[in-house]
């Protein structure tokens, strides 16, 4: 186990062979730090767009047409029996004259359309609203309405299922692309990291010669580097956070309500770049240094 005095050493090696290679350590931050950046709006824009989702799914429903021979008594046995079912949250009943009325006001100045028709063309109906569990499954939601259109006086089911089938398939496209585009930044991140570092370990060739020569260890050595990849990452990581953030308030300014990582989220992140940074150091001294 290293003492003070070690790590005093370590930490200034690491930080004089930053100093040592300004000009290629920016560059690696700055490129580590662009491809972060890209990680991190994908991550972003696919929890933004994740609670839109929920809340249009929270929105989704289903209206259930009446014959129109039902009587009152059948519509309230009806109604109690759809509600008993389960994915059901609750049941609205819609009358003939109300399902008119509201149809006048969705047609505005083209009401008058309606005056040609010598009595209501429209049905009774029930508007169900479902629970988060069959809102947010099309396949639940499709079960359910088949079940609904085996009840007796009902007409038609009409619902929202292809509008879940779509925000599923959407969901699923932005999660694909976050895979992939994580899998990218790491790559991406331990190959800039580790050039940087080769290059410091090609310069100082003679150095490690010389440390193994008097008895330094393969950690003694290594130690340094692997610190400084972690600083560049580290580094990386915060430049990314930072730019998103200024990003993030001037798009609050248009548009109100978008989700920002947590400080908890935002320390895992610049923790998972100092890791990028160290794996990338270990690779360039296992390939170049054969330690």
């Amino acid at each position: 186990m290293y003492g003070t005095t070690q790590m005093k050493h370590f930490v200034r090696e690491a930080l004089l062979g930053l100093a040592r290679r300004r000009v290629s350590g920016t560059v690696a931050v700055l490129i580590m730090g662009s491809a972060l950046l890209m990680l991190a709006l994908f991550s972003l824009i696919t929890i933004n767009l994740d609670r839109v989702l929920q809340s249009v799914r929270g929105d989704i429903d289903a209206e259930v047409f009446l014959q129109p021979s039902v009587s009152p008594e059948q519509q309230q046995t009806l109604q109690h029996e759809i509600l008993a079912v389960y994915g059901v949250k609750s049941v609205y009943y819609v009358s003939k004259a109300k399902a008119l009325e509201e149809f006048r006001a969705d047609l505005g100045n083209d009401a008058s359309l309606l005056d040609g028709f010598s009595e209501n063309p429209l049905p009774a109906s029930f508007r169900l609203q479902f629970d988060d569990e069959v809102a947010h499954d099309a396949a639940k939601m499709d079960d359910l309405v088949r079940v609904l259109k085996q009840f007796p006086w009902v007409e038609d089911v009409v619902s929202q299922v292809e509008t879940v089938h779509r925000l599923d398939r959407l969901a699923r496209i932005f999660k694909v692309v976050d895979l992939i585009v994580g899998l990218l930044v790491l790559v991406s991140a331990i190959f800039v990291i580790s050039n940087t570092v080769r290059l410091t370990v090609e310069e100082r060739a003679r150095s490690i010669d010389i440390m193994k020569q008097v008895g330094a260890t393969n950690w003694f050595i290594r130690t340094p580097f692997l610190l400084g990849g972690a600083l560049q990452g580290a580094a990386a990581g915060a430049l990314a956070m930072i730019l998103l953030l200024i990003a993030h308030r001037f798009l609050q300014r248009e548009i109100s309500g978008v989700y920002f990582f947590a400080s908890g989220q935002i320390i895992g992140f610049v923790i998972l770049s100092t890791l990028l940074g160290v794996v990338g150091s270990g690779a360039a001294l296992r390939r170049h240094l054969r330690l």
